[in-house]
């Protein structure tokens, strides 16, 4: 595509740069991972409004030629202006989220490159320099992670995609709505990935869309669709392909090759022929995501599998100081949630104050968050928990002095046995695939600090949608609730693994989702909960070989 092209059709520059590669960070420092945590994101956001305004200077010294690109800008402000009022609420939005790190990382590349072939233009691009220098931008990891981040939402919460793509999430319109450009580059993404499935819906949508373009008819804009044809023709999407390769002939008959493809589509389509890359990549048979437990998880996520109303009937809320003397005139307000094992909410533990305050002293030391590895070697990052975090002695601050108290009173356990506070957030589509709190046999722990018998779960703030915590095996889900604490016990009294507390952290849909993770061993607790007389582990047992 000629540089004079894109100057007048900046609309197909985001393709441009998809089928020319990607750029990196120009300074080449280290990598800085954005999709994974809604934390940080703030600093994209102000460094893109520095980029708009020096954007805006070069402009308007153009006098010339400038309404297309001028477009461009105002679309990105009116993201901009959608944000000033909420930064938060608006990062939190995972359709804005992905639009701005794809904008990053590849649209200003674009618009780098437009200025770059006139010299008279250096100011914008020493800004641009300027800009790079003070904050690391996007990585193509980053676009990757937060397009699979919309995969997952879509898929845990059965959302279509043309309501993701206009930016409706569960019914309710949250923010602006995808371009044709956002639904290719992610159809793209997931075509590189080989997430086929995922590829064809996510192209069909950006064509639908850019038929409701002005330019749609011209020829560019045409062949630009043969390219697309291609793709569902590659992955053995045929229909898809058939009824693309219709429109275009219906615009410019003209086209010999494309009417090739029209006999060759109809041909494979009448005889039934199933063949290309959706269907010669086979599904791993192993693969965790096809098992009954992972859509059991999906179910309790999206609140299809649940407690009956007999099962709740004994359920109670109530007030209680769980014989601290000092709660005797301040109790706690404990939900119980399941009785057997016991899961219990205690409503608004802790201030504003302290969890603003805790939550700002993680900012600064939030990297992205680990799993322990089954075959005993060091922790490392997984695709199954979506999240970054820090951990903090208990003693750094007087607002985790605070929480561990607060975890003493509701647990009565001595905590000097519990580990370091840990400190989560959740960004695009975050989450943590189904899990237990204690360590399994084929991981290790100290035998002189035992395993982790009990957990507390403060939740930092609110989540508009989703980010709720799922019990598969138990049919509960818990949502967030600023200020309250989940708490439960992974051991039965026996010290022996109770199976049924299997959880995970369901993602986040819209929202930025913050806890405080507490975890306490078995070590020093035998007068705060004695072992029993009798074996009491035999009924979490089946519930182990269901994993």
């Amino acid at each position: 595509m000629s540089a004079e092209w894109k100057c007048r059709f900046p609309a197909f520059l985001c393709t441009v740069i998809v089928l020319s590669g990607f750029c990196g960070n120009a300074n080449g420092d280290e990598y800085i991972e954005y999709f994974s945590s809604v934390a940080g994101m703030e600093k994209l956001l102000a460094v893109e409004f520095e980029m708009l305004n020096d954007l805006q200077n070069y402009i308007n010294s153009m006098q010339k030629q400038i309404d297309l690109l001028q477009s461009e800008v105002d679309a990105i402000r009116l993201d901009h202006q959608a944000a000033v009022d909420d930064v938060d609420g608006y990062l939190s939005n995972p359709v804005n989220a992905y639009r701005l790190i794809k904008r990053l990382q590849s649209d200003w590349s674009a618009f780098e490159e437009s200025v770059r072939i006139d010299s008279s233009r250096t100011d914008f691009l020493s800004a641009m320099a300027a800009n790079r220098r003070q904050v690391h931008f996007p990585s193509k990891e980053d676009v990757i992670g937060s397009a699979v981040a919309l995969v997952r939402l879509q898929d845990t919460y059965k959302l279509e995609v043309a309501e993701l793509a206009s930016g409706v999430l569960n019914g309710i319109k949250y923010g602006p709505s995808m371009s044709w450009q956002d639904c290719f580059l992610l159809g793209h993404y997931l075509y590189e990935i080989q997430d086929f499935n995922h590829t064809v819906p996510w192209l069909r949508e950006s064509m639908e869309l850019l038929k409701n373009e002005e330019y749609d008819k011209d020829a560019v804009t045409l062949d630009f669709m043969e390219t697309v044809v291609t793709y569902h023709q590659e992955m053995g999407d045929f229909q898809t392909a058939l009824e693309l390769t219709n429109y275009i002939l219906s615009i410019d008959a003209q086209r010999d090759q494309l009417r090739d493809t029209k006999y060759y589509l109809e041909r494979m389509l009448s005889d039934g022929v199933k063949t290309g890359l959706m269907h010669e990549i086979a599904p791993n048979r192993g693969d965790y995501h096809l098992s009954d437990d992972y859509k059991r998880y999906e179910q309790v996520c999206r609140g299809e599998l649940q407690l009956t109303p007999t099962e709740e009937r004994p359920l109670r809320c109530r007030y209680d100081s769980n014989n601290v003397p000092h709660r005797l005139l301040q109790p706690y307000k404990v939900e119980e949630l399941h009785l057997d094992p016991r899961v219990v909410q205690i409503h608004d533990v802790i201030s504003t104050h302290d969890m603003e305050a805790v939550k700002r002293l993680a900012q600064t030391r939030m990297s992205r968050s680990q799993v322990r590895n089954l075959n005993g070697s060091a922790a490392s990052t997984a695709n199954y928990r979506i999240s970054k975090s820090a951990w903090f002695a208990y003693e750094e601050s007087e607002h985790m002095q605070t929480m561990n108290r607060h975890m003493g009173d509701i647990s009565g356990l001595n905590m000097a046995s519990a580990e370091h506070l840990q400190v989560a957030n959740y960004g695009i589509g975050g989450h943590y695939e189904p899990h237990f709190d204690f360590f399994t046999d084929n991981c290790t722990f100290k035998a002189s600090e035992g395993n982790r018998l009990a957990t507390g779960i403060f939740y930092l703030s609110d989540v508009a949608e989703g980010g709720g915590t799922a019990f598969p095996y138990l049919r509960l889900l818990v949502k967030p609730q600023r200020g309250s604490v989940l708490f439960w016990h992974n051991l039965h009294r026996s010290e022996e693994p109770d199976y049924r507390t299997r959880h995970a952290a369901c993602p986040v849909l819209k929202g930025s989702k913050w806890i405080g993770n507490i975890w306490v061993r078995v070590r020093n607790q035998d007068r705060e909960r004695p072992c029993g007389l009798l074996p009491d582990h035999e009924v979490s047992l089946e519930y182990k070989h269901l994993v």
